[in-house]
């Protein structure tokens, strides 16, 4: 299973948390499972890879994939290309969970909620809503949100009950 990260903009304190969840593959002789005897069989670890544009530093632990292409969505498209049903997302861009949703996988954000197809519908829907409520001088942009311990912790559990689920529903 591989975790991707859509890393330009999350903080350094999730990308460490993520890279604490890595975990390289085993490998055990076939001695203890059915199969050919003594051949090596790979047993599930968890991949962390960080996505992004620009060069920066990772945890060790973690793998970085540098996007060259140009454009604003290059990024995600590439995770979108490599990502796989079982594999979970880490991203803060909304138009980017929903399609990751809506195509089954399993996406987070850094603040702790998990994005369903229906969830994601809704929030993107508040969201275009008070878009065109700012555009049209009505609402402005709500600057004070901050990541903090509370938002660390409710990442932590998050990411930690959601790759329960995964590791799980493989099994």
């Amino acid at each position: 299973m591989t975790i991707w990260a859509d890393a330009d903009s999350l903080p350094a304190a999730v990308r460490e948390i993520l890279a604490r969840r890595a975990r390289p593959a085993e490998r055990a002789s076939t001695a203890e499972e059915p199969g050919e005897p003594g051949a090596p069989s790979a047993r599930d670890g968890i991949r962390v890879v960080f996505a992004a544009g620009r060069p920066l530093s990772v945890p060790p632990g973690a793998e970085f994939l540098l996007v060259k292409e140009e454009g604003p969505d290059a990024v995600d498209a590439r995770i979108e290309a490599l990502a796989k049903p079982g594999d979970l997302v880490v991203t803060r861009d909304i138009p980017f969970a929903a399609r990751l949703a809506e195509a089954g996988l399993a996406v987070i954000n850094d603040r702790g909620d998990e994005w369903t197809a229906d969830t994601v519908r809704e929030r993107r829907s508040n969201r275009d809503f008070m878009e065109g409520l700012r555009s049209a001088g009505l609402a402005r942009m709500n600057r004070a949100r901050t990541w903090g311990p509370r938002e660390k912790k409710a990442f932590a559990d998050t990411l930690d009950r959601v790759l329960r689920r995964l590791v799980n529903g493989r099994q």
